[in-house]
């Protein structure tokens, strides 16, 4: 009798032990994924109900109607065809630049046994700490017309006074635009090439098939995933992009989406919210649509696997006597798009004026003094700090919450929640950041929820913009953990939140780390959103770095911060790989 009611205790104990599990996880991973929904879905939410409501963001005082639609597509408030062909242009530049470099670069580096593998993965993997309003600075102080270091020497060289080529054109924009964009695309590719079994490579070779034959037939049919994947997210990246554009061709007329979002918003008075927003829709949609097929892309990446347990190391193509031509080709392709800019970036902040040459009598620190001792920049810089940590820490949150949803649990809707963290996709910065303006001028009568005019709001933006790709940072890793070790816990009675303090996040801590470090890092540079809702208390170092080279000529001066910034990210990026967290899983080759 004893024994019967020891056992019934148990099972009692063993019941309400797994109660407390299931009601412990559905809280966590409930307030997890319901807070995705709402970060993800409720601005765009708020800038439709802006676009079709005859009133100011937030003021009751108006009704439904088609009037900002119309005003936008059928009365010329904006030249959208020209802005369409326009923002087409960037993203179609910017795509065919990034592929062209990204996928030669990756297929030489993991395929071939090109000599100064490292060397040159080290300066193209450099482009991940140079944002892009850095990297259209860099091209002016290099290439630009007037007073563009190479330009100027062309110039003096030919005895004319300006070289014919100007990287204010617009396909010359969409180059540079593409040029940083290079280093992901090679990213996205280069695990699919070291993990696509060399073998069918090798039945080629052995046929006789030439290195372009065995490309075009077997190589890149192999991994049209990532490349497909590298181009969707290069294309609808360049459908948004605001910095280079802004900085390298509003100026001289050319506008593309983002900027004239930007500018309705920001620079008309009183701000055309309603027109801006229905503006935004038409690039919405067309963005939701290549999400949608991305999607759709990425669930039959099964139809493209060889990777097998028995896949021997591949073998290299052997370049011959062409390897020695190659190398040196990249590294001057490197130096004029890489290397030169950066150093022509330093020479610039180190002279009291830039008027294209170097000038070792002019050499001065003055600007460096400047940056470090502005008040206004260090009250810029504790603002970036305090967004990235933000950012870093809530972002990271969610996503692991997010990635252990969908991938360790076998609710219904899994799929739903994975959708979610990829809408991002389809929302350039410049329009996520409309939509949370409108979003807070809709809420701001609310108790706990006025978030306008604070860092709170750039924070929850910058969580939003890099959710996608950490949670497939996420995703990719979590699958490696297997289950027993969960499964060995819950058998001797661990509960839910045991499991997890005590198996689940020590495994994966080296991950949240990376997550961590990779969203606080981007956070520091982005520029977008906290261009589109900074106040006067809320200025952050991008926003500061483009309103003084937008409003106050002093190319020197913002060389000299930019400078800064590019040496703090490779300092933390270079400490965290000295203490084994990288960013990038990169095999050595």
């Amino acid at each position: 009798m004893r024994t019967t009611r020891r056992a019934i205790a148990v099972i009692g104990d063993a019941l309400a032990g797994a109660e407390s599990r299931i009601s412990a996880r559905q809280l966590v991973l409930g307030t997890v994924v319901c807070t995705v929904a709402v970060f993800t879905l409720v601005p765009l939410a708020f800038l439709l109900w802006t676009s079709v409501w005859s009133g100011y963001p937030g003021r009751l005082e108006g009704a439904l109607t088609p009037a900002h639609f119309i005003a936008v597509y059928l009365e010329g408030f904006f030249d959208v065809g020209t802005l369409f062909v326009n923002s087409l242009t960037i993203a179609v530049g910017m795509t065919l630049t990034g592929m062209a470099f990204g996928l030669t670069f990756a297929w030489l580096l993991v395929r071939t046994n090109l000599p100064t593998k490292g060397p040159i993965e080290l300066v193209l993997l450099s482009g991940q700490a140079i944002p892009g309003y850095i990297f259209a600075i860099m091209y002016i102080t290099a290439y630009g017309p007037d007073r563009g270091f190479f330009s100027v020497a062309v110039a003096d060289a030919l005895g004319i006074e300006t070289i014919p080529v100007s990287i204010f054109n617009p396909w010359v924009i969409a180059f540079v635009a593409g040029v940083n964009v290079v280093s992901t695309f090679y990213l996205l590719t280069v695990p699919a090439l070291q993990d696509m079994d060399a073998s069918f490579e090798e039945v080629s070779r052995i046929h006789g098939a030439s290195i372009p034959e065995t490309l075009r037939a077997v190589t890149f049919p192999l991994i049209k995933p990532a490349i497909l994947s590298g181009v969707i997210t290069t294309f609808l990246y360049g459908l948004g992009e605001f910095a280079i554009v802004s900085i390298l061709g509003t100026r001289r007329g050319f506008d593309v989406y983002s900027t004239e979002i930007s500018a309705a918003i920001r620079s008309r008075f009183p701000a055309a919210y309603g027109e801006a927003a229905a503006l935004a829709c038409s690039l919405l949609l067309v963005t939701i649509v290549l999400v949608y097929y991305y999607r759709q892309m990425t669930e039959r990446k099964e139809d493209f696997m060889t990777l097998t347990a028995q896949r021997s190391d591949p073998q290299t193509w052997d370049l011959g006597r062409w390897r020695i031509p190659i190398a040196v080709g990249l590294w001057v392709g490197l130096f004029v798009v890489w290397i030169l800019p950066i150093l022509t970036l330093v020479a610039t902040s180190l002279h009291t004026t830039w008027v294209g040459q170097i000038r070792p009598a002019q050499f001065t620190f003055v600007h460096y003094v400047t940056a470090v001792t502005s008040g206004e920049l260090r009250a810029a810089f504790a603002n970036s700090l305090f967004v990235s940590v933000g950012a870093a820490t809530v972002g990271t949150v969610l996503v692991v919450g997010v990635a252990y949803y969908t991938e360790r649990t076998s609710y219904r809707f899994r799929g739903v929640v994975d959708f979610l963290t990829l809408t991002p996709y389809a929302v350039p910065g410049i329009i996520l950041g409309a939509g949370l303006i409108s979003m807070f001028l809709w809420l701001d009568k609310l108790p706990l929820i006025n978030l306008y005019g604070t860092l709170a709001i750039i924070i929850l933006g910058c969580v939003i913009v890099f959710l996608p790709v950490t949670s497939r940072i996420a995703v990719g890793n979590i699958v490696q953990i297997h289950t027993e070790l969960e499964e060995s816990a819950r058998l001797v009675g661990a509960s839910w939140l045991q499991q997890m303090r005590e198996i689940f996040l020590p495994l994966f801590r080296n991950t949240a780390v990376v997550l961590w470090f990779f969203i606080a890092v981007h956070v520091f540079q982005l520029l977008s959103i906290p261009w589109m809702t900074y106040t006067s208390d809320t200025v952050v170092v991008p926003v500061k770095l483009y309103q003084m080279y937008m409003f106050e000529p002093q190319i020197a001066r913002v060389s000299a911060i930019s400078t800064i910034i590019i040496l703090l990210t490779l300092v933390a990026v270079l400490g965290l790989r000295s203490v084994g967290v990288t960013f990038y899983d990169l095999e050595h080759r």
